[in-house]
């Protein structure tokens, strides 16, 4: 498949490292000199220098020969011009990041008259992604809907309380609705086997499914209730749309933000939610709004600083979930065993919600996990594929693989050793980003 990609940034390059790796032709532009020769030397890409929005460069970058178009530069306009003249030449996919929500509200616009496919508003993806995690127990540091939401899979940290610490998973009834896909140990991945044991520290994955969602508490151990009260540091975009989310679903909200203009904007936006005018680093600010009592804690201001030192100020107050917006993934892994229960990251957020709007052959759906490192892959097992009809233990997965769910029709299975795929069944598979072509390869 041949896509081209409009913007080098954090965004741009993570989803063309993502398509490089599956060994697609990728393209990507940028107005960047500078960025060419480092793209050059470190993904097996294109690059063109030039304006995303000028025919004569999509024209220069093959768009008379692409697939799909994904515009994610920062300035919205740009995005759907190159979008809309993608469509000119017929390019069968177009995905535009558009970060001002009046462009989708206007009635004289469509994303059908701007040529646009799907459209991925960042602040929105990464507000959703807040409020599922704020729906979690406190040691749930990652979740995810996938197979159109049919399975949840959360990342769970293993704390000193948890059910089943210092026990090999063999010993261990999950269920037959519940599966371990992958252990993080140090920075090391282990696709574990009955032997192996889980640790204090250790980060696992698992899948659930939906209907049994409720176990989640009974296997974390905590009983957290249902949220109620929402205290969000930082009147940004993504904490807008978090208190707009929370307020639909009817959890009482309050907004702590230093600009008093701001504040007077988000007023009026946000009736529900009250809006204070302060600064939320001051300890005793946070002790008058009952941060104590406080269910939930988010902290997105546009400072990474910030945001880790309030949050570690929130759970040491008694915060029962935390969770801090970080732009930089190299935080990431310290953060979250430092104190902080969940870390968010629109970049990644942003390009696994692209991701998984892309059909890649066999491949109908991706979402990226753990930084990037970890792909969850959802296949269409073809007739005649390799895979068909056989135990799964006696697949010769690749390496770093496992096979978490098989869907077949309004059936959800969470798979053992003597369960096989049949063609046409839609199968979840959980493994490191460097495997996924072999995992393609069994389904043709």
């Amino acid at each position: 498949m041949k896509v081209i990609i409009v913007g080098a940034g954090k965004v741009g390059i993570q989803i063309a490292q993502t398509l490089s790796t599956e060994n697609h032709d990728v393209t990507i532009i940028d107005k960047r000199e500078d960025i060419k020769q480092d793209l050059d030397s470190n993904l097996d890409i294109l690059t063109i220098v030039g304006n995303g929005a000028n025919v004569r460069i999509l024209e220069q970058a093959g768009i008379k020969e692409a697939d799909m178009l994904i515009a994610v530069t920062r300035i919205d306009e740009v995005n759907m011009i190159a979008c809309m003249t993608a469509k000119q030449f017929n390019v069968a996919k177009t995905i535009a990041r558009i970060r001002n929500t009046e462009y989708m509200y206007s009635n004289s616009l469509s994303k059908e008259k701007l040529g646009i496919d799907y459209v991925i508003n960042p602040e929105r993806a990464t507000a959703k992604e807040i409020v599922r995690l704020l729906k979690t127990p406190s040691n749930v540091c990652e979740a995810q809907d996938i197979a159109g939401g049919r399975i949840s899979l959360f990342g769970l940290k293993i704390e000193e309380n948890c059910n089943f610490a210092h026990k090999k998973i063999r010993d261990i009834n999950f269920g037959l609705y519940t599966l371990i896909t992958a252990i993080f140990r140090e920075n090391d991945l282990i696709i574990p086997t009955g032997d192996d044991e889980i640790l204090i520290g250790d980060k696992i994955y698992l899948l659930i499914n939906k209907e049994n969602y409720s176990d989640l508490e009974l296997l974390c151990n905590q009983k957290n209730g249902a949220m109620q009260n929402v205290l969000i540091f930082g009147g940004s975009n993504i904490g807008v749309q978090t208190a707009s989310l929370l307020n639909r679903i009817g959890i009482k909200t309050k907004l702590i933000e230093m600009n008093k203009q701001k504040c007077e904007t988000i007023s009026e936006l946000l009736p529900q939610t009250l809006v204070i005018n302060g600064d939320g680093t001051n300890i005793e600010l946070l002790k008058e709004e009952g941060i104590e009592k406080t269910d939930g804690f988010v902290a997105v201001t546009g400072y990474d600083e910030e945001n880790l030192l309030v949050s570690l100020l929130a759970k040491h107050l008694g915060t029962k979930k935390v969770i801090a917006k970080i732009s930089r993934t190299n935080y990431m892994p310290i953060l979250e065993k430092i104190g902080i229960d969940a870390v968010v990251n629109p970049r990644l957020t942003t390009a696994s919600a692209i991701l998984r709007l892309l059909k890649r052959g066999e491949i109908i759906s991706l979402t990226l996990m753990k930084e990037g490192e970890i792909e969850v892959a959802e296949l269409i097992a073809q007739p005649n594929s390799k895979i068909n009809d056989k135990p799964l233990k006696s697949i010769d997965l690749p390496k770093n693989s496992i096979i978490g769910a098989i869907i077949r029709k309004d059936e959800v299975i969470i798979p053992h050793g003597d369960d096989f795929i049949k063609a046409g069944d839609k199968v979840i598979v959980f493994t490191k980003t460097t495997e996924i072509k072999k995992i393609e390869q069994l389904f043709l």
